[in-house]
């Protein structure tokens, strides 16, 4: 068994938002990075889409890039297949746009059995079937994730189970 722990951050990107859109992974990310110096040992390995220069070539409406569509897709279809659990913010940051992409990462991810943490207020996703099925767990917020300490749970269950 591998000693890290695979996650891909699933969510909007959108030219006119991309601050936004890359803010909350970098929040998660900086949370693990700078936890390591607390003598607990979390080797995460974060699979972000908004790590390439990708990202700094997107139109405004965030659906053309540099980067071939078909490209994007199997690109994102390869990340959740290598991810161990999956995050998804559905905020969509008072874009119009909807959650496509992330809408069907999160039925590949299903598919593939990946614990799913689904970080959404609203209840168009909370409350819907198909979405709260999908879910592992459903936080309202990065804070609520972080606080709730919900990814160093699945490392532990994953990655040090003792058996």
């Amino acid at each position: 068994m591998k000693d890290e722990m695979s996650i891909y951050l699933v969510g909007y990107i959108h030219g006119k938002v991309i601050d936004k859109c890359m803010a909350w992974r970098k929040k998660i990310r900086d949370h693990y990075d700078n936890w390591k110096g607390t003598g607990q040992k979390y080797p995460l390995v974060w699979i972000d889409p908004c790590n390439g220069s990708e990202v700094f070539n997107l139109s405004l409406d965030g659906l053309k890039s540099a980067m071939p569509a078909n490209a994007i897709v199997h690109k994102d279809y390869n990340s959740v297949v290598n991810a161990d659990i999956i995050i998804a913010n559905m905020d969509t940051f008072g874009e119009e746009r909807p959650l496509t992409g992330s809408i069907c990462e999160l039925a590949w991810a299903w598919d593939k059995h990946k614990p799913i943490i689904m970080i959404t207020d609203e209840d168009k996703y909370r409350l819907h079937p198909f979405m709260s099925y999908f879910a592992s767990w459903i936080v309202s917020s990065v804070d609520e994730l972080l606080e709730k300490k919900i990814i160093n749970e699945l490392y532990k269950s994953i990655h040090s189970a003792q058996y």
